[in-house]
């Protein structure tokens, strides 16, 4: 069986990269997405369709990238496509319907508590059979078979005054997600922050400064910091920001990284946890203008209840709350079945 997933780059590219051994087990795979250092470099070695980098809401290039799809479909043969969003899976669902190829689609994770403009127009759509993250966020049209977050796990890094911690924390503290699984080792040790990523994903042309000015504030002068800054002007902060970083790259800074510091977003929260940190996370504002609605405020309120990061306003971010963060370490399980959606 050949199972084409599509994403477009970013958080949406991330959550399908994740999910991918579960839900397309043992097929052959055909992504589609768009050319990006995250693409790339998250996808490399595989075989890709990609399809142009356009601006959210994009009516008419929605459009002009079914025939992309509907040349991919197929070329490749394929059986199934499944997407998670975001406007680049109605391109590959026209195609499909009229092909009769059977679609599937997994509402971002992002989408706590609503569904996304794509999402609304998919909910539309009788014969999609259409998935949400969360269980409690199941209906007659929406269904529940696996999650980005299954599995994370948060545990006590033990610090140098207390080296026998590590025990998972009760609920209301670091709470953990999914059970079982491996804690954190004994030698890892708490220590001073010494090396950070900062991260605010792509976001086209949404900057978000005031998460970078609050960064800058709070990190110390002599710490190593990636500055992933995407489209935001730093112009006259002293830093050496980088618009864009390669998933390998930053995968590699996450990991050596004591705190990492970033955008509410679905792609860099899992970023973090995937490499092991407890995020500080700060939801984008629309008033601000840095973001088209207030979704990401619903990420950070689940992962903040759950543990899975330590949420604060973009502009109050202190050295205190990346002390916190850093006094904890993230495991997942690897025994996740794969799933039929």
């Amino acid at each position: 069986m050949t199972t084409m997933l599509v994403a477009i780059s970013g958080g949406h590219l991330a959550q399908l990269h994740m999910l991918a051994p579960r839900i397309a087990a043992g097929d052959d795979v055909v992504w589609m997405t768009d050319d990006t250092a995250q693409s790339r470099s998250l996808l490399e070695g595989q075989t890709v369709v990609h399809v142009p980098t356009r601006p959210p809401r994009d009516t008419l290039g929605v459009l002009r990238d079914t025939r992309i799809a509907r040349r991919a479909i197929s070329e490749h043969r394929v059986d199934r496509v499944v997407s998670s969003g975001a406007q680049i899976a109605l391109s590959a669902l026209i195609p499909a319907l009229l092909r009769r190829v059977p679609f599937s689609y997994v509402e971002s994770a992002t989408r706590v508590t609503d569904l996304s403009t794509t999402g609304k127009v998919i909910d539309r759509i009788p014969s999609v059979r259409r998935y949400v993250q969360y269980p409690n966020r199941t209906s007659e049209r929406w269904g529940y078979a696996l999650s980005v977050f299954d599995g994370f796990q948060v545990e006590a890094v033990p610090s140098a005054s207390d080296p026998g911690a590590g025990a998972v924390p009760g609920a209301g503290s670091r709470s953990s997600v999914g059970g079982g699984g491996v804690g954190v080792g004994v030698g890892v040790v708490a220590g001073p922050i010494e090396r950070a990523v900062v991260t605010v994903g792509g976001n086209g042309e949404y900057g978000f400064r005031r998460l970078i000015e609050s960064a800058v504030r709070a990190l110390p002068a002599e710490a190593e910091v990636l500055w992933q800054t995407g489209s935001t002007d730093v112009s006259g902060l002293a830093i050496d920001a980088k618009p864009t970083v390669p998933s390998a790259v930053l995968s590699a800074e996450l990991e050596q990284a004591d705190v990492v510091i970033g955008h509410a977003g679905t792609g860099t929260a899992l970023a973090a946890l995937s490499a092991g940190k407890v995020p500080v996370l700060a939801a984008r504002s629309v008033g601000h203008g840095e973001h088209v609605d207030a979704h990401q405020d619903d990420l950070a309120a689940f992962l903040a209840e759950r543990g899975l990061a330590i949420v604060r306003p973009a502009d109050e971010i202190t050295l205190d709350d990346l002390v916190e963060a850093s006094r904890w370490r993230v495991t997942r399980r690897d025994d996740l079945e794969p799933v039929s959606i």
